[in-house]
């Protein structure tokens, strides 16, 4: 009884680690990409770009490797299915909540901070597309007080706009007033599909432990009867007792 308890407390601690553990990580790479874009430290973002999809998978294959290689003789189909459906939700979840995160960061700075200023259209800002074909991606704005802005947005050129800037010019100004508080709904859903998903990429390294480990059964000693049976069997051709 004590042995089968100790191993089920191994159990549940071992599946809180392999699932609790990635997700931390996972909410401290996004609160590190979050202070990063709102300190416009762009050298750290595209480390973290680079360093998140090496982490989520580098990091299930060790551990499955090492767990086949010290508890499981083979790995049933459903477990590797489930786990490699929890390595992608996971590098989605990841980079969706990335780029939830610094939209909120951008629009908590400019609620926090943002200065509303009015201004003119005087051009359209352009790129040159695939076909060769310059579309445009936003305008040209020269405020009153002499100021000129790119801001993302197709409005007329000539046309009066308002324009909502950092005062410290860390994120890009936007159109439009002072935006809003974010809500956080969309991050806080990201977050918890997340955790789904570090729950199943964890399923293929938590499972093999739920089953504790059989201790040997003794050898039963045979009846002296049954040790003289067996004797003049081996000693008769091919394990048949001749006949009187």
């Amino acid at each position: 009884m004590m042995r089968r308890a100790a191993w089920a407390l191994l159990w549940s601690v071992w599946c809180v680690l392999v699932a609790a553990v990635p997700f931390g990580i996972s909410l401290l790479l996004v609160r590190l990409d979050g202070d990063a874009w709102g300190d416009n430290d762009h050298g750290l973002v595209l480390l973290l770009m680079i360093a998140v999809p090496l982490f989520y998978i580098w990091v299930p294959v060790q551990a499955f490797l090492y767990v086949r290689h010290r508890w499981m003789g083979r790995t049933s189909t459903p477990r590797a299915v489930v786990c490699c459906a929890g390595v992608a939700v996971v590098l989605v979840g990841s980079f969706t909540a990335g780029i939830l995160g610094q939209r909120d960061v951008e629009q908590q700075i400019l609620h926090d901070r943002g200065v509303t200023s009015t201004g003119v259209v005087t051009g359209i800002r352009t790129h040159t597309s695939d076909s060769g074909a310059p579309t445009q991606d936003g305008v040209h704005v020269r405020m009153n007080d002499g100021r000129s802005f790119d801001v993302d947005g197709e409005p007329r050129v000539g046309s009066t706009v308002q324009v909502t800037a950092d005062p410290l010019g860390r994120i890009p100004p936007r159109l439009g007033r002072r935006p809003a508080a974010p809500s956080g709904q969309a991050l806080q859903v990201t977050l918890a599909v997340l955790a789904i998903g570090h729950v199943m990429a964890a399923s293929i390294t938590a499972g093999p432990l739920n089953r504790s480990p059989e201790p040997q059964r003794p050898r039963r000693r045979l009846a002296p009867s049954d040790e003289t049976s067996v004797g003049k069997r081996s000693q008769s051709p091919h394990g048949v007792e001749p006949h009187s």
